[in-house]
């Protein structure tokens, strides 16, 4: 009896020890490196711009909205009708939202030549030629491969009278690599061609 009491004794301690290899296993897979990623402006030749030049159109752009599905640091992917897939291992370098302002800030900069380019919610530069409003709904990338953006949006003049720009505009581009790189690159060249669009809305509105 004694011996039997001192096997299952032994069994029980070697159970134990099973148990805990299959948790510190678990725990190190949980505890992978996240990569992170981050939107950027468009690529072109750097210069320096300065406000000396008083033709230089002025742009206020703000408010941004962006559902908070997608503001968080996990990437989203879409993942059926109804679902969607955040990647705890594959995320964001900053919020989404502001790197979605940053880099349009940038790249209206870049396509206009001016240095006039104010963000809403920090500069309070109420006497700007032109105003951005932008309210997304959609920056992810579908299951068919496409990076998608849809983007309510307006542009109207400091006159508020005047005639403006309303539109709502989807962007789709196709997704060229595989993995997250390649989707953030496409998500990126959505972003851009967005920007794009505004920049020649305003150029349609100068007088």
């Amino acid at each position: 009896m004694k011996i039997l009491k001192e096997l299952g004794h032994s069994c029980s301690m070697w159970g134990m020890v099973c148990v805990l290899s299959v948790i510190l296993v678990a725990c190190a897979g949980t505890n992978s490196p996240s990569t992170f990623y981050m939107l950027r402006s468009m690529e072109g030749p750097q210069e320096s711009l300065t406000s000396a030049d008083e033709k230089s159109v002025s742009v206020l752009v703000g408010p941004i909205s962006m559902p908070e599905y997608l503001d968080r640091n996990q990437m989203v992917t879409v993942a059926g009708k109804n679902q969607v897939d955040l990647d705890e291992f594959n995320r964001w370098a900053e919020s989404l939202r502001e790197s979605f302002y940053r880099v349009l800030l940038e790249d209206l900069s870049f396509l206009l030549k001016t240095p006039r380019v104010y963000r809403y919610d920090r500069s309070g530069e109420d006497d700007a030629d032109y105003q951005v409003s932008v309210d997304v709904t959609r920056f992810d990338c579908a299951p068919e491969g496409d990076a998608v953006l849809t983007v309510f949006w307006t542009v109207h003049g400091k006159d508020k009278g005047t005639s403006g720009i309303a539109k709502k505009s989807v962007f789709r581009t196709p997704v060229s690599s595989s993995g997250f790189p390649g989707m953030v690159d496409a998500l990126n060249r959505t972003l851009s061609a967005f920007g794009r669009e505004i920049a020649t809305a305003i150029q349609t509105l100068e007088p």
